[in-house]
């Protein structure tokens, strides 16, 4: 299971959030108030690692439409919680692989039990972040990701 803290690590901690998180409780008091825009720009730095700025932008693009990004200081209800699930699957991708690269490289590789989506795309739903979630604890419990 991932702790509130380290989904909160993966939107850039208490410096992005503006303040410590060490609990679901608090993590969701932050998610309704809205995230702010920082905490997805690190988010997308996380889901991009050592790719170029083009790809970025076509990830950030795919996730947040790009007038809305420009436009908003903190995220709606809406976006902030797709950015938590985003950032809960990665968390859980990156406790599995305790590396990075090889969980940017899951999260952007097509997986035949989400029907050839990528976990990326499939989480972009709160149905589809459960079977990613349910794909990671199998591996987190020794069985075939």
């Amino acid at each position: 299971m991932v702790t509130a803290k380290q989904i909160a690590e993966v939107l850039g901690g208490a410096k992005t959030l503006g303040r410590p998180v060490a609990s679901m409780l608090e993590l969701d008091e932050i998610i309704t108030e809205g995230l702010p825009r920082s905490a997805f720009d690190e988010l997308v730095s996380h889901l991009v690692a050592g790719s170029e700025e083009r790809r970025r932008v076509a990830i950030r693009d795919k996730i947040i439409p790009r007038a809305t990004y420009q436009r908003a200081r903190r995220l709606n209800l809406h976006y902030s919680e797709t950015t938590e699930r985003l950032a809960r699957v990665y968390a859980m991708v990156r406790t599995l692989w305790q590396n990075e690269l090889v969980a940017c490289r899951f999260m952007s590789t097509p997986h035949p039990e989400l029907g050839g989506k990528t976990p990326l795309e499939a989480a972009l739903t709160e149905i589809g972040g459960r079977q990613v979630e349910e794909i990671i604890e199998r591996g987190l419990y020794g069985l075939p990701v």
